[in-house]
């Protein structure tokens, strides 16, 4: 049932002098229900924010309730604010999701981190899909309605600028993880990528590598953009740089895309073929290493690979797979900070940078002799 609308006659309209009460007096929902003429229930409603509720009746609920100073001890931070205390974190329609992820590991630590910095400040999460401007627009609606405090935005979602640029045009808390251009979005948080994979590809240079492959990619992802740049970083700080035979091979980020291009780049003479790779995920790393054993190079002894990921197919890979964490649950929980810091008035860095730990396993050995 819709709450009373409440109807104020046209005219001047002074606001009514706050109510000077004794420190030992005890204002109840009952006492604000009457001020303003609602039911104890609306007056409810309107502090856990359920139901459907006028909006006139709200502003004028949370006006008699800031008079009266009432402030239950479970309601009084949500009337401090005018936003929900749940933070939606905003995913590409799920079957372009799943298309762009084989696995679930990625957003399901984005969402365990979020989750744990949300519980610890009494914050809900809800998960909220995206496919087109109306959704986009979706978003902003469930904010004015508070619904949803503020979002958080992980790549590939990251990725759809009109939806970054929606919501800054309407002074929303958001934060975005990994995207590719940070000129619409005020909070981030990032990993470093570039550094990891220049560590990842200075290894096999060290081991004598110097005909060496990078495999997958697109230009328009961050990941892809930072972890190719790292790669080629390390081959132009190189001393021996002009004797390394390198290339860049483009491709999705799934098994069988690193299968095709492994079968086609390992398949060249062996004089011509590379002794190290470095793969942009774990997952194309899967389809190469499947290639090499399809075309019965020995590993690591005839050629070296390296990932990036780390999330739980790495370890169990046959050799077991070189890479670099990915600190997804650490990025959800700062991006969570960022958000509720940014909700409830604190200042906090707006970018935040992430680092990429290095594990070695047996996908890495000397270069082969030719």
């Amino acid at each position: 049932m819709l709450a009373p609308c409440i109807r104020i006659p046209a005219g001047t309209v002074h606001d009514p002098p706050m109510l000077e009460k004794s420190p030992h007096s005890k204002v109840t929902i009952n006492d604000v229900a009457e001020k303003a003429g609602v039911s104890a229930m609306t007056v409810s409603r309107v502090m856990r924010n359920q139901g459907k509720i006028a909006p006139e009746t709200r502003a004028h609920v949370l006006k008699v309730i800031r008079q009266l100073n009432y402030e239950p001890l479970s309601s009084a931070r949500n009337l401090s604010g005018a936003y929900s205390r749940t933070i939606g974190i905003v995913i590409p329609y799920a079957n372009d999701f799943r298309e762009f992820r084989h696995g679930y590991e990625y957003e399901y630590a984005l969402l365990i981190g979020a989750l744990n910095v949300c519980k610890s400040h009494d914050f809900a999460v809800n998960i909220i899909e995206t496919r087109d401007s109306n959704d986009v627009n979706l978003l902003v609606k469930k904010v004015l309605a508070r619904q949803i405090g503020g979002y958080i935005v992980p790549a590939p979602a990251s990725e759809y600028l009109d939806l970054l640029k929606t919501l800054k045009a309407h002074k929303l808390a958001f934060s975005t993880i990994s995207a590719h251009d940070q000129t619409d979005s005020d909070l981030t948080v990032l990993a470093d990528e570039r550094t990891a994979t220049q560590a990842l590809t200075q290894k096999m240079l060290d081991l004598g590598h110097r005909r060496i492959a990078f495999i997958g990619g697109a230009p328009e992802r961050r990941a892809s953009v930072e972890r190719q740049a790292g790669f080629l970083a390390a081959i132009h700080a190189h001393p021996d740089r002009d004797r390394i035979v390198y290339a860049l091979h483009d491709c999705t980020a799934f098994f069988d895309d690193g299968l095709e291009t492994g079968l086609r780049v390992l398949s060249q003479p062996q004089s011509q073929r590379p002794t190290a790779v470095q793969c942009l995920t774990d997952d194309i790393a899967a389809g190469v290493i499947a290639a090499a054993h399809r075309l019965k190079i020995p590993m690591p002894e005839g050629l070296s690979i390296c990932g990036f990921d780390n999330f739980g197919l790495a370890r169990k890979l046959s050799p077991a797979l070189t890479t670099a964490s990915l600190p997804a649950e650490d990025m959800g929980e700062a991006a969570a900070l960022q958000v509720i810091d940014a909700l409830e008035g604190r200042a906090r860095q707006s970018v935040t940078t992430l680092p990429c730990k290095l594990v070695v396993r047996e996908s890495i050995a000397s270069a082969p002799l030719d």
